[in-house]
């Protein structure tokens, strides 16, 4: 029995394919879908990205994806996601289930109005089709018999095929903050630095280091989870904010003195440094510290971050795009620290 961890090239965003390979056949979980250009990007969008390669190399196999989980809203999120279900040969076709805190449902939970201008219009990939009578995408979950979890929040623990997923986040207060006309547009940086940390060394960081916390509602309402099969276990955090995993973490009884051992880390929010503390590393104890971007948006990853990771940790820092590593080090501390951080093979088999 294998399981397989690909990170996708997802530009700034995250995507994330993790398989299991049993007796009983290959069980596919997606993890976010990236920025739209993900899935396909260029002039009449003629090239294909990474989410689409992917999911043409699971239909060559036979294979479906038999959960997609969409972590939050935000577009480098979803966006890929919507594209692949635009397109009826692709997630129309391929997803089983999914776990999508979409509007509706949250509203539907907290006996509140729907808010209608939340909904999620795909556009019709038929010639015949206008792009106003594309349909709603909880409306084409329903018509393609794709099985929706109820709301997804903290404390709960979903089986799916060989799989236990316990989540971290979000809480219930999070979700509630979601109750509002959702923005047609990312933020515009509110938690992260347009401009990179990077001139910083390492020494001055530790020395001066103090913890701010995202203050996004969208990415507080990020899913989280601990993923547990065949005895190992893998910590995906999207987007979600410190303070909250960190409390689902201690509720499962993991401290400093009782960290919890996972064989990888999807550091949230593209290594931001408002999303993770040194008390969240504190708790964990893991080899591998994944950090998903291509380094274009918003300073991402933050080099307060990586600082401490190094710090707190005996774990490599691992890019799924080589290019993001070499500017975080300055000449100095090549030496001593670039063995930390290395870039992603195509795959992690655990």
């Amino acid at each position: 029995m294998t399981i397989i961890v690909r990170v996708l090239k997802a530009n700034h965003g995250d995507c994330i394919l993790v398989s299991h390979e049993g007796a009983s056949g290959v069980f596919n979980i997606l993890i976010d879908g990236g920025p739209s250009s993900a899935f396909r990007y260029g002039p009449r969008q003629r090239y294909t990205g990474a989410l689409c390669i992917a999911l043409d190399d699971l239909k060559a196999k036979g294979q479906q994806v038999d959960l997609v989980i969409l972590t939050h809203i935000d577009d480098d999120h979803i966006n890929g996601l919507i594209k692949a279900f635009e397109k009826t040969n692709y997630l129309r076709q391929m997803a089983k289930s999914i776990w999508f805190n979409s509007s509706r449902m949250i509203t539907c939970y907290f006996n509140e109005p729907e808010i209608t201008e939340n909904n999620i219009l795909l556009t019709d990939d038929s010639p015949q089709t206008s792009v106003q009578q594309g349909k709603d995408l909880e409306t084409l979950l329903d018509e393609i018999g794709c099985v929706r979890a109820p709301l997804v929040m903290a404390s709960q623990v979903h089986n799916a095929g060989p799989f236990t997923l316990k989540i971290l986040s979000p809480n219930r207060e999070q979700l509630q903050k979601l109750l509002h006309k959702w923005p047609t547009e990312n933020e515009p940086g509110l938690t992260s630095p347009h401009k990179n940390d990077y001139h910083l060394s390492l020494s001055d960081i530790w020395a001066e280091d103090k913890f701010e916390s995202d203050q996004s509602i969208y990415n507080g309402s990020s899913i989280a989870f601990l993923l547990e099969a065949d005895g190992k276990k893998m910590l995906f955090l999207g987007d979600a904010h410190d303070q909250g995993v960190a409390e689902s973490l201690g509720a499962l009884g993991y401290s400093n003195a009782n960290r919890l051992k996972v064989e990888l880390v999807k550091v949230s929010h593209h290594g931001s440094q408002y999303n993770t503390s040194n008390e969240l590393l504190a708790l964990l104890d893991s080899p591998r510290y994944v950090i998903s971007t291509d380094g274009s948006k918003h300073g991402l990853p933050n080099k307060r971050t990586i600082a401490r990771i190094i710090k707190a940790t005996n774990g490599t820092i691992y890019f799924n795009y080589d290019d993001v590593i070499l500017p975080l080090l300055l000449s100095h501390e090549a030496k001593d620290y670039s063995s930390r951080l290395k870039v992603l093979d195509d795959e992690i088999r655990l």
